[in-house]
């Protein structure tokens, strides 16, 4: 039973995992920068934590 556990967990060779990462880590950057250009143009409209 050891010997057939021998693969990764996700069961994707290294080639594929890399691939993977490579998809994710770009996905993810476009997500962050999407956020961060949604929340400078939401603190232009209404800045929050500036004294009135």
């Amino acid at each position: 039973m050891v010997d057939e556990m021998k693969g990764s967990l996700s069961g994707l060779n290294e080639e594929e995992a890399m691939e993977f990462h490579g998809v994710f880590m770009t996905s993810m950057m476009g997500f962050l920068a999407v956020a961060a250009v949604a929340h400078v143009l939401a603190w232009m409209w209404r800045p929050w934590g500036v004294a009135w």
